[in-house]
């Protein structure tokens, strides 16, 4: 049996950062898509299928907890991770 590859949606701004990850994430044989808003970020959920959703707090246009909130709306039983650098 094939081994499906896994799809990560990546929503990150910082560009350096989300370079880094993307490429780790690679390196590790996931399939992802690096999104830099919020925004876009949903656009691109609604447009793809995705395993896992991995969300910076801090994005310019849409925040990730507004867009954990939509994601969770259209679909209940995404896994979310959310990144940050503030403390909460």
């Amino acid at each position: 049996m094939e081994k499906r590859t896994i799809r990560v949606l990546l929503a990150e701004d910082d560009e350096n950062l989300g370079f880094l990850l993307k490429e780790y994430l690679q390196a590790k044989e996931y399939d992802v898509d690096l999104y830099k808003d919020g925004e876009k970020a949903y656009r691109g959920f609604q447009n793809n299928y995705y395993d896992i959703c991995i969300l910076d707090v801090m994005m310019p246009i849409k925040d990730g907890f507004t867009l954990a909130k939509e994601i969770r709306m259209a679909n209940p039983a995404m896994p979310i991770l959310i990144l940050t650098a503030t403390s909460l």
